[in-house]
């Protein structure tokens, strides 16, 4: 019976129009009855052929019917569909009376709009099977509507093997978003549908696939959620460190590789036909050559990595070199079960990716902006693993023994055609991926170049400056002169502030012949040879003698006089010239001095000076700079003694005396400001001496000949002595002090006037003309000075026309009239003081002749006897003589006492003895005709 009824069904179904069984397959895939849809596909292949059976399940499949209930559906119409169907029997549909006509069935079918195969915005292959199409159409209808990758996953897996077509889309697009939602970082952050999915072009895929891989804060946030925290921070640290780093790698390799599968798949016939015809060009090319290796070569879309990667070494340079180093680059892709066993890409494809991979690594190298301590360690890493991908056989990197040796050999054999084709452009960031770029394409020159910018940002690191290797780059190849001499001495600025600040602290620096190595290193990278024809070290244009004179004034600027003189002077190959030394020491003392606030040679900038000068003052004994500035330092000593202002509540600065147009002026101003300093004349003139010996005051003596002898240094040593001298005088008739006055006239001007009055002496150059003596003598004399209870008035008016007198023999002629016109107002000071010293005298012998001898007045006093005045004696007793004659005999009267004019026979001939009467001492000494004269007066 069962059998009967399995005929009667068939017959049925045979009976039935092609509208009425495509309208049955319709109904059967609306109600997801697929046993039954099977069995119908099974009776009436021809009606529902292969396209339309799945043109129908596509249309009204409801999406979300578990795949595992069509799979058999699936692999019948794959191929497997046989003409007959032994499975169960389901109940057939209703009997045809009951339904539509052949007429309303046939409009019904052409009314039902189903979904084309063929997707026009796909971007996968369209010429693939229908199967296919309908797999690929079906996983898009999957994700639209319900977004389960599970379902889509149990639906393509079991035909992955089907077509290329499906595998590559798995595998680049399924895959890819599978293992992001699912398996990396289950359900955490943002989410894509395959449509979308399929429309991002290579960056923004890379970009969108390493986006969590990449971001520190995301992972933290990722690894509270799976409860990964550690109880230690620092355990926390390392365990969260090791997770990113395998992140990176597992990222690159089972997201972006994936993806690029599709990318490399479907250009795999275009770029195999390129490939061929460029290998036939470069078939000549010598085997193992790193400069033209798969330069012919296209390549595909893992540039979009490698300038992903570019990017991150800007953002974050130490990520950017564990890509590196973890990665091996496109060859190190995760692909699942998918792809085993299938054909990969070309060799030469792959190697030509590695290689621009190994670019992209260098390139990182150039690009990144970070300059800190780690960065010449982490380029350092990026440097070996490029030479690791590169197969390199010879050793590079900061870690190998001897690196300066062999950084060295490695810059005497970079070609000069190598460092001439290089350009500041190739430094650009948008051109450094570019397959000519010299910097980064790796050759055994790009590579032999990086090393040495490596060690050289090391070499800078250890001093203290943080450069990236693409400003290292630039300074060593681009600069000019000046632009290394700026940063030359910004660098040893930078050294001098460190050294500083670890000496302050207390903490051990290196010292300056250990730094002074490294500077040199880097000048021409370890070339002792001036002058080579490609030399490119970081200071290369500058000259050797002027990076050694920037070293050694940065060691003076510092205070390393010892190593100074221990590398500059001691040494029996001098770096620099003695001559240069000594200007550079001078220099740096003066600088010093200039840059001092305080006078005191104990402290300060003049301190400086004083020990920069005492450090290499052996080593120039003859130095005439030296000298002059130990002068100037004892100068500068000398005023700290005092205090001294030039303005108003701005201390003196020692600077000023250098600057001053008449530094013997400043004397000036120290007797002015400071009271009763005239009375320490040694100490203004041993000032005034050091001014001149440091060569301040030859400014003023331009028109006279250059010294040679010691009395031409005494000759114009004798100006600012007399000026100092009429200074201090000055002061001391302000303070009403005419002792002090006198006593510095008869003791100190005594050579200047035996200069003029000493008829054996020679001329006096008339350069050296004495302005002054005559004006101070005069000015002195000219003072009316108050007797003291030691000194009386006589004495007084005695001692200012001694003065006047040798005034009238030292002056010129215009000042005579004046000077005469003084002299006469003393003498009638004189006459007068005479004059009432004997009334006083009469008035008292009078009451003493009016007291009776030997009797006793008990009313009266007894008379005192009041002293008499040798020289108011003589005076009285002697005529007035003529004025002249008193000015000659004055002359000689102090030629013995005060002012030793004469030469010893002339004092042997001129016997007067020191305190006798003016008067006296005027008359003896005059020449005959003043005798004469004198005594026809006196008769």
């Amino acid at each position: 019976m069962r059998n009967l009824s399995a005929c009667q069904h068939m017959a049925t179904a045979s009976e039935q129009s092609r509208a009425h069984v495509v309208l049955e397959a319709v109904r059967y895939a609306s109600n997801a009855n697929i046993p039954a849809l099977r069995q119908l596909i099974a009776q009436r292949p021809d009606d529902l052929k292969l396209e339309l059976a799945l043109r129908i399940l596509l249309t009204y499949l409801p999406v979300t019917t578990e795949p595992e209930l069509y799979l058999d559906l699936l692999y019948d119409l794959s191929g497997a569909l046989s003409d007959t169907y032994n499975g169960p029997l389901h109940s057939s549909p209703a009997p045809l009376e009951n339904g539509f006509s052949d007429d309303e069935a046939r409009l019904r079918v052409k009314s039902l709009r189903l979904t084309t195969l063929i997707d026009q915005q796909a971007r996968y292959d369209q010429d693939a099977d229908f199967l296919t199409l309908f797999l690929l159409r079906q996983a898009h209808r999957i994700d639209s509507e319900t977004g389960s990758l599970d379902l889509i996953t149990q639906l393509l897996e079991p035909f992955v093997d089907h077509s290329e077509v499906l595998r590559t889309w798995m595998v680049s697009n399924l895959l890819p978003l599978v293992r992001l939602g699912y398996e990396y970082y289950g359900r955490s952050g943002p989410s894509y549908t395959l449509e979308r999915f399929e429309e991002f072009d290579a960056s923004v895929a890379v970009q969108s696939l390493l986006s969590r891989a990449a971001h520190r804060e995301f992972l933290k946030e990722a690894d509270k959620r799976e409860g990964e925290a550690q109880e230690e921070e620092e355990e926390e640290g390392k365990e969260r460190t090791r997770k990113e780093e395998q992140r990176l790698r597992r990222d690159l390799r089972g997201l972006v590789g994936p993806w690029m599968y599709g990318e490399t798949t479907r250009k795999r016939r275009k770029l195999n036909h390129r490939s061929m015809r460029k290998s036939s060009i470069s078939g000549g090319r010598a085997a193992g050559s790193k400069e033209t290796a798969n330069q012919g070569v296209p390549s595909s879309d893992w540039s979009s990595v490698n300038e992903w990667l570019l990017d991150l070494s800007l953002r974050d340079f130490q990520w950017s070199v564990k890509v590196v180093e973890q990665w091996h680059g496109p060859s190190d892709v995760d692909y699942g079960d998918w792809v085993e066993g299938t054909q990969q890409a070309d060799e030469e494809i792959l190697q030509n990716a590695t290689y621009r991979y190994a670019q992209a690594g260098l390139a990182a190298f150039y690009a990144t902006n970070d300059h800190s301590t780690d960065s010449a360690t982490d380029s350092n890493r990026i440097i070996k693993r490029v030479a690791q991908l590169m197969d390199l056989d010879k050793p590079l990197g900061l870690d190998n023994e001897d690196i300066e040796e062999l950084a060295t050999s490695i810059a005497s054999g970079v070609s000069h055609e190598y460092l001439d084709g290089l350009s500041p452009a190739h430094l650009l960031h948008n051109a450094l991926l570019r397959q000519q770029n010299p910097f980064t394409y790796p050759t055994d020159s790009s590579m032999n170049l990086a090393l040495l910018l490596n060690v050289s940002c090391h070499k800078l690191c250890d001093l203290g400056i943080m450069k990236t290797s693409k400003s290292v780059a630039e300074l060593c190849l681009f600069t000019s002169e000046a632009d290394q001499l700026v940063d030359l001495r910004r660098t040893l600025q930078k050294l001098k502030s460190d050294k500083l600040e670890a000496d302050r602290k207390g903490e051990e620096f290196a010292e300056w012949a250990s730094t002074r190595g490294r500077i040199l290193w880097l000048w021409g990278w370890g070339q002792p040879a001036e002058g080579t024809h490609h030399l490119r070290g970081v200071f290369s244009k500058i000259a050797k003698t002027d990076l050694e004179h920037e070293l050694l004034q940065a060691m003076l600027d510092e205070g390393r006089y010892e190593e100074a003189v221990n590398i500059y002077c001691a040494q029996a190959s001098q770096p620099l010239p003695m001559a240069t030394v000594e200007g550079t020491a001078m220099n740096a003392a003066l600088s010093s001095y200039d840059a001092a606030s305080n006078c005191s040679r104990e402290r300060g900038g003049v301190l400086k000076a004083f020990q920069i000068i005492e450090a290499f003052g052996s080593y120039f004994p003859d130095s005439k700079g030296f000298s002059q500035t130990l002068a100037l330092i004892a100068a500068t000593h000398g005023i700290s003694m005092y205090s001294l202002t030039l303005q108003h509540g701005v201390p003196f600065q020692p600077v000023k005396i250098r600057a001053h147009k008449d530094p013997i002026s400043l004397i000036g101003k120290i007797l002015e400001q400071n009271k009763r300093s005239y009375t320490q004349l040694d100490n203004l003139l041993e000032i005034g001496q050091n001014l001149l010996a440091a060569g301040l005051l030859q400014g003023s003596q331009q028109t006279s000949p250059p010294r040679s002898t010691p009395s031409d240094f005494a000759q114009e040593s004798a100006v600012p002595q007399r000026r100092i001298l009429q200074m201090a005088i000055e002061a001391a008739l302000k303070q009403d002090d005419f002792d002090t006055a006198y006593s510095y006239l008869v003791t100190r001007l005594s050579l200047a006037v035996q200069s003029k009055l000493s008829p054996r002496h020679e001329p006096v150059h008339s350069s050296t003309k004495d302005d002054i003596s005559w004006r101070v003598t005069y000015h002195v004399g000219n003072y009316n000075a108050a007797s003291t209870e030691k000194i009386s008035a006589l004495r007084r008016i005695e001692q200012r026309m001694e003065l006047l007198s040798q005034a009238l023999l030292l002056a010129p002629t215009p000042a005579l009239a004046e000077i005469l016109d003084a002299w006469g107002q003393c003498e009638q000071q004189l006459n007068a003081q005479i004059a009432r010293e004997a009334d006083e005298e009469e008035r008292h012998d009078a009451r003493g002749d009016r007291k009776i001898p030997g009797g006793f007045d008990a009313d009266s006093s007894p008379v005192i006897q009041k002293p008499r005045n040798p020289a108011r004696s003589a005076l009285a007793e002697e005529a007035p003589m003529g004025l002249f004659d008193v000015a000659r005999g004055a002359a000689a009267a102090l030629s013995k006492s005060a002012f030793p004019l004469r030469g010893p026979q002339q004092r042997e001939t001129t016997k007067l003895s020191h305190g006798r009467p003016l008067s006296t001492v005027s008359i003896e000494s005059s020449d005959e005709g003043s005798v004469t004269g004198a005594g026809g007066k006196g008769g």
